[in-house]
């Protein structure tokens, strides 16, 4: 589950719980989804079907897309709720809903500097909101300065995480295992890590290299890892599985362009498994892993891979940064963080 899909999940999922209706409207990319269901307590409404919606690794089917955003559209005038909120992507769907929906609160996960185009279509989403939400302060802080929103226009709701779920059975640590999971898309830079892993092997035997995710760099990453030992390209993995290597994993590492925020990162730091990211402008992690709870390099493999020697060589440094990304990402529950958000909603609705 991406970090967006698992973002609304696990906050609607525990809205329900306390007795709110909670609607979601998507898109069916997988023809064996029913069109209507109930998960968790959330009524799914899944409207117009894809099979190549996410096949792209930055870009969606622009027929797709807007057949969504109308069919969505549509569905919404026909209802009554009290407060609709839009998730950033794919745009369009948040500029066809505005007639039908009020207030509508529009979140922001991220903000793209890199392309004009984006960046218009963006400047056109500012003004579709009653009021919006940024992921991060990160985030947030680049809403003001690239889009003109104003601060007082913007709440900031973090992403969380399964503390104790994540937590639980952490400490049996296998020395030298190093982990990475999320989408397999060129903007994530996977391929540094396997760079770096090359290296590592060269000081170290006990290495090993757990790459968890699905995406469309799937297939040129298990090419790059083609003869190297220890080396585990597992694809998509039950959540189960997953845990485990992240739990079991003494490094963590992401050296991915952008994040708005970084739920991957905040489930490794809840295992207590530090977290080397990249220096890259728009990556909201580095904000994560100040203060000795991960570390930030250039974006080099050959800096990746020296970071992940020197921390697998320095225990005393290690526990240091494992004690302090448990206790920062203790205070991001998902209950919590379901609170807070129910606190805007019933501000705004009121």
């Amino acid at each position: 589950m991406a970090g967006c899909e698992r973002r609304f999940f696990e906050i609607g999922k525990r809205l329900a719980r306390k007795g709110h209706e909670v609607h979601v409207f998507t898109i069916q990319f997988d023809a064996s989804l029913p069109k209507e269901e109930t998960v968790d307590g959330m009524f799914i409404h899944r409207y117009t079907s894809s099979k190549n919606y996410c096949a792209t690794p930055s870009s969606r089917p622009l027929i797709d897309v807007l057949k969504y955003s109308f069919v969505t559209s549509a569905e919404l005038s026909l209802e009554d709720f009290d407060v609709c909120y839009s998730n950033e992507w794919p745009i369009f769907h948040s500029i066809c809903a505005k007639p039908f929906a009020s207030p509508l609160i529009q979140e922001w996960c991220e903000i793209w500097s890199h392309s004009q185009k984006i960046l218009m279509l963006q400047r056109i989403l500012k003004f579709i909101g009653t009021h919006h939400v940024a992921v991060s302060e990160f985030t947030k802080l680049r809403m003001v300065n690239f889009l003109k929103i104003r601060p007082e226009k913007i709440s900031v709701i973090p992403n969380g995480v399964e503390y104790s779920r994540f937590s639980k059975g952490s400490k049996n640590k296998k020395w030298g295992r190093i982990a990475y999971v999320g989408r397999l898309a060129p903007h994530k830079h996977v391929e540094m890590i396997v760079e770096a892993f090359r290296q590592v092997q060269e000081k170290t035997t006990e290495a090993e290299l757990h790459i968890v995710g699905c995406g469309p760099s799937l297939s040129s990453i298990k090419d790059r890892a083609t003869n190297l030992d220890n080396c585990f390209i597992h694809g998509f993995l039950p959540d189960d599985d997953m845990l485990d290597i992240l739990r079991s994993s003494s490094l963590f590492i992401l050296p991915s362009e952008r994040e708005g925020s970084g739920i991957a990162a905040l489930e490794a730091m809840a295992a207590g498994t530090p977290v080397i990211t990249t220096d890259f402008p728009d990556n909201a992690t580095k904000q994560m892993v100040t203060e000795m709870r991960g570390t930030v390099v250039p974006p080099k493999a050959s800096e990746i891979a020296r970071e992940a020697l020197t921390l697998l060589h320095d225990e005393s440094r290690w526990h240091t940064i494992s004690r302090n990304a448990r206790s920062f990402a203790k205070q991001y529950d998902w209950n919590g963080i379901t609170v807070n958000f129910e606190e805007v909603l019933k501000k705004i609705v009121e």
